[in-house]
Parts: C-alpha cells; sequence; structure tokens
C-alpha cells in the first residue's frame, strides 16, 4: 500500500516508538541474566570459602593427631629406660634376696624393697642396729647409681599398741624409723630430694593374724622406687 506524504510524519512516529518499545524489552530481558550471574557468582565464591573451610579443619585435626602421636612416641621411648634400671636394681640386689634378708616384688610404676624390721631395730626403738648397714648400704649405693624416681621409705609396726616416754603411738615409732633409714640413705649419697619419710603405724599388715610369725612379718620398713 502506498503512503501519501501527508501521512509519512506519523508513519515515522509509530515506528521509532515501536523500534523504541523493542529496545527497553531487550534491555530488560538482558537484565536478569546479570543478576542470575551475580547471584551463581556469589555462591560459587560461598561454596569455595566453605570448601577451604573444612579443609583447613581437617587439616588442622591431622596435625593435632601427629602432634599427639609424636608425644606418645617420645613419652614411651625414655620410659625403656627406667625399666632397664630397675632390673639392674633387682640384679644388684639379688644376693640380699637369696640370703632373706630384703623383699623385692614389682609395684605400679615401680618396685618395693622390704627389709624386716629385725634386722634394723630392737623392739620399740627406732635407732638402726650395727648389723643393718650392710644391707642398707647395698642398697644406698644401688639407689645412688638409679638417677630418676621418688624413693619412698615408709615404717610400718604390727598391731601391738605402744606407748612410752619416746613414741606415743606406733604412728611415732614407725614415722622415726622410716626418718632414720632415710638418713642413713642420704649419708650414703641417694640424693635428699627424691626420699620421703612416711609413719604407716599398722594399718597396712603384709599378714593377717596376731600370732608372733605374723606380727614379726608386719614390722617391717619398705622402700618404694618409684620409675
Amino acid at each position: 500500500m502506498k503512503i501519501s506524504s501527508e501521512s509519512r510524519p506519523a508513519h515515522d512516529m509509530l515506528v521509532s516508538a515501536f523500534d523504541r518499545e523493542e529496545d527497553e524489552g531487550g534491555e530488560q530481558s538482558g537484565r536478569w541474566l546479570l543478576s542470575y550471574a551475580d547471584l551463581i557468582t556469589t555462591m560459587m565464591v560461598l561454596f569455595l570459602a566453605l570448601y577451604a573451610m573444612q579443609l583447613a579443619k581437617h587439616s588442622e585435626q591431622a596435625i593435632r593427631t601427629q602432634s599427639l602421636a609424636a608425644q606418645a612416641q617420645a613419652a614411651s621411648a625414655p620410659a625403656a629406660r627406667p625399666q632397664a634400671a630397675a632390673r639392674a636394681l633387682l640384679a644388684s640386689l639379688d644376693p640380699l634376696r637369696e640370703r632373706g634378708e630384703i623383699t623385692i616384688v614389682p609395684v605400679a610404676h615401680g618396685v618395693e624393697i622390704g627389709i624386716n624390721a629385725k634386722i634394723l631395730f630392737n623392739a620399740g626403738d627406732a635407732a638402726l642396729l650395727p648389723d643393718s648397714f650392710g644391707v642398707l648400704s647395698r642398697i644406698a649405693r644401688v639407689l645412688a647409681q638409679v638417677p630418676n624416681g621418688n624413693i619412698l621409705v615408709e615404717g610400718h609396726t604390727d598391731s601391738t599398741p605402744i606407748s612410752n616416754a619416746r613414741y606415743a603411738s606406733n604412728w611415732e615409732l614407725s614415722s622415726a624409723r622410716a626418718g632414720a633409714v632415710v638418713r642413713y640413705l642420704v649419708e650414703r649419697g641417694v640424693e635428699p630430694h627424691r626420699l620421703a619419710a612416711i609413719g604407716r603405724a599398722d594399718n597396712f599388715p603384709l599378714v593377717a593374724g596376731t600370732d608372733p610369725a605374723s606380727r614379726a612379718l608386719n614390722r617391717r620398713v619398705t622402700i618404694v622406687v618409684q620409675y
């Protein structure tokens, strides 16, 4: 159809308006793609951050596990040395044990050396007998060679009550006997800071019974060597 010259301006205006609407519609239809791309990028960054945090957490746990394993290995390695020293202790004192002058038994984290009180003291007294010096000197030499570990010297009495001008009870007597042994060990070269004197009275009997043989076994001094 042929358009007259009079109606051409109106036609041009209509075409221009239509093209402008198409351009605006195209721009609007493209804007959501930009928003969508921004959302995808943000989510990707978020997931990457979460992944990095998870990797860091696992890495920290792995380092902690390795550190604990290394500490356990380092702690177990030196433990062999005190155990070897304890075996040497048993071997060095074996002649005394064979003669029945002492007993040696394993305890938690160490060994216990038991000495019958009749070798060490007169009845009701805490002064060391001269006959005990040989036994105690041998024990002191061995203990001085063991470099580590506390040494607990414990005095034990039987259940017969004691009360005199010097010792009010078995507590005082057992403590005095433990103290006498500690002083002797220090004089023979055992380090003082490793030693402790403990009075047990009759609270930890070795055997049950009140007959003379049982009371004699319960009167003793024990030396607990810890490692």
